[in-house]
């Protein structure tokens, strides 16, 4: 049965809205403030523009200036004339950014002299007459032809107002501002209103229509196209929201036949069991009784196979997104190839996820972080762990700023006790990981090593060296924490190659009689594979322990790293 129930009040408060509470006053606020940023931050351009004018423009008046008088002020030091130099100063008076004026002939004898006496000079140049001290006085050497060359005759001084040049500036400055908040202001509110007309009205109407739709007869209901939207997306909402209702209605009216459907096919059946019931009731009794049990078994069966395909494939979805997002936290192996000569990994999980993570980062011009890690388990468990372990290496790379390998083991053993809380003794979870790390810096030329249950392999001149990591685990509940762990320091030479791996590489089960490939074989082929370029070496590798595997199923996550500094 469809259950009735009564069209939304489209004056319901779920519909109205305040005002203030609406989009259109925090459109207007959110314009207003970006017109207010955008003004305050092109008002600082325009002000510090107009500052290097004015100064530019100072200098040049001052110059300009100079240029004017320093012919007359040359005259009138030569022929040791007041009056000729007090003329000349009076000119300069008429200047009213001329603070003083001071002229001396070659004896430092003041022919003439000019200081202007107001309240404002003792005041100070003021707030933005500062900005214009270090070019408002010159002083130049005044010379004179007499015919056997030019001859020094006095000097002249010429002191510009920076207070009066301040001023200028202020003023100029004080009506970008006002002028900046007033278009910001009308910008505002011009593109409220347009929200208000063009987006937030279309959509109260649509609101509207919306709450007016009756559920049990969506059908019958329709929603006005709004005016003049019909080809933008409030027009698309309109005809998408047509085209559901439509397809409600159509929804309902199917059900409704399928339903009546089933009673008349219900009401058949049953006709149709009763009379069989009737003819066979004596003898067939038990038989039709398993019948229906066996019928409703293999139905029953069919449905448990189909779920479970369903289930099954939902499963393999789920973990086939889950290596997508486990491949998107591992880094670019690219990451460092400007501050190596090769580096080359290979990242094979046992199953679509692993439990297995590596990490390649430049932490700045000369040092790079490599570090591989061996989580708990497998599959799904191990790949939550290496999300786990991921976030615990960057919060100590980049929130702690860790470099010493040893500090950043350290980091991730309490990160990993503290996230899985087997920091108490009563913890349910014991999990935990294997890792290495080294830091390489290509100013000192040395490479440090710090482990916690894997090894670093290195080759130099022909030989092929194993660092044991220290004999620790990291996170695990049941296992104490290291006291301290150890940075072995390697001076890198060129050609020399190094190697980070997990458990998995050396762990291949195979030949004959059956044994584990080990890190001496290993050792071993690493050894021969010098001079060749590490992408080589590392497939040359695989193949050797595809080889060696045979038939025999891998048994874990394989991560190695190969990397030729110099």
């Amino acid at each position: 049965m469809i259950e009735t129930s009564q069209p939304l009040d489209p004056r319901s408060s779920s519909v109205r809205r305040r005002l203030w509470r609406g989009l259109t006053p925090r459109l207007a606020l959110v314009t207003l403030l970006v017109a207010l940023v955008v003004g305050v931050v092109g008002g600082a351009l325009e002000l510090a523009l107009d500052l290097h004018e004015s100064r530019r423009t100072a200098r040049e008046s001052l110059d300009n200036i100079v240029n004017l008088v320093r012919a007359s002020a040359a005259e009138a030091a030569f022929q040791l004339n007041p009056g000729v130099a007090q003329r000349v100063v009076d000119g300069l008076a008429r200047n009213e950014t001329v603070a003083s004026v001071d002229l001396r002939d070659n004896f430092d004898g003041r022919l003439a002299h000019l200081e202007r006496d107001t309240a404002d000079a003792d005041a100070g140049p003021g707030v933005f007459g500062g900005l214009f001290a270090d070019i408002s006085r010159r002083e130049v050497a005044l010379t004179y032809d007499t015919g056997g060359g030019a001859e020094l005759v006095g000097t002249l001084t010429i002191t510009l107002s920076p207070r009066a040049l301040g001023e200028r500036y202020a003023y100029r400055a004080f009506t970008g501002v006002v002028a900046g908040a007033l278009r910001a202001l009308l910008i505002s509110a011009a593109l409220a209103v347009v929200f208000a007309v063009v987006l937030i009205r279309p959509l109260l109407r649509l609101s509207a229509d919306i709450g007016r739709v009756d559920p049990t007869h969506p059908g019958a209901s329709s929603i006005a196209m709004p005016r003049g939207h019909a080809g933008d997306e409030l027009g698309d909402v309109a005809g998408s929201l047509n085209d559901l209702l439509g397809a409600f209605q159509s929804s309902l009216d199917a059900r409704d036949r399928a339903e009546a459907a089933l009673r008349a096919l219900t009401a058949d059946l049953e006709e149709r069991v009763r009379q069989r019931t009737k003819d066979l009731e004596d003898a067939m009794d038990e038989l039709a009784a398993e019948k229906d049990e066996t019928e409703a078994a293999f139905a029953r069966l069919d449905d448990a196979h189909q779920a479970l395909e369903h289930a099954n494939r939902m499963v393999l979805e789920s973990i086939r997104y889950a290596r997508r997002i486990q491949t998107s936290l591992l880094p670019d192996k690219a990451a460092i190839d400007d501050l190596v000569r090769e580096v080359h990994v290979c990242w094979e999980p046992l199953d679509v996820v692993g439990g297995d993570y590596f990490w390649l980062e430049r932490l700045d011009d000369d040092t790079a972080v490599l570090a591989v890690m061996d989580c708990t388990g497998h599959g799904v468990p191990g790949a939550f762990m290496t999300l786990l372990v991921a976030s615990a290496l960057d919060q100590a790379l980049h929130d702690r700023r860790l470099r010493a390998p040893s500090d950043i083991l350290a980091a991730l053993d309490a990160s990993v006790r503290a996230r899985l809380r087997q920091d108490h003794p009563d913890s349910d979870s014991d999990d935990g990981l294997e890792a290495a790390v080294c830091l390489w810096n290509r100013r000192t030329g040395t490479l440090t090593f710090a482990g916690a249950g894997l090894p670093l392999l290195y080759a130099c001149d022909g030989v092929v060296q194993e660092v044991r990591g220290d004999r620790a685990w990291l996170g695990y509940r049941s296992l104490p924490t290291a006291p301290a762990f150890t940075d072995h320091d390697i001076a890198v030479r060129p050609g020399m190659a190094f190697y980070l791996l997990t458990d998995g590489v050396p762990d291949h089960m195979g030949g004959q009689p059956r044994r584990l490939f080990g890190r001496r074989k290993l050792g071993r082929i690493l050894r021969d594979l010098q001079g060749r370029l590490m992408a080589d070496q590392l497939a040359t590798l695989r193949t050797a322990l595809e080889d060696y595997r045979g038939p025999e199923p891998r048994r874990d996550d394989m991560t190695l790293i190969g990397v030729i500094p110099l």
